[in-house]
């Protein structure tokens, strides 16, 4: 799996694909927990681009924060459409912070 991906002030920025589901979860997290390296300090994922997500890329999600929790690093979720937003209520937006704007995201991880 193919993520794009810049760093900006210690924070890893990831543009999502436009599916996560059974077929692509697992990689998806691994590819999340992969970006992250020494010295970053959060890691956002831009979800402009999603239009489907599943149970297993939500479980994708919640297992990613938990991985970065463990190595103390901020993660967060911003640019979610409407429609694909109503899933994360389910409680993941109760573990991940989702923010409206990418820059409302970044910004929460300001020192």
């Amino acid at each position: 799996m193919k993520l794009n991906f810049e760093r900006t002030h210690a924070v890893v920025i990831v543009t999502s694909c436009a599916r996560v589901d059974g077929s692509n979860a697992r990689a998806f997290e691994r590819a999340l927990c992969e970006i992250v390296q020494e010295g970053d300090r959060a890691l956002v994922v831009d979800f402009e681009l999603l239009k489907y997500i599943s149970s297993a890329g939500l479980r994708a999600i919640l297992l990613t924060a938990k991985n970065l929790g463990k190595r103390s690093v901020g993660f967060s979720l911003c640019e979610i459409e409407p429609h694909v937003r109503k899933l994360f209520a389910i409680g993941v937006d109760e573990v991940v912070p989702i923010y409206r704007t990418r820059q409302e995201a970044v910004a929460s991880f300001s020192t």
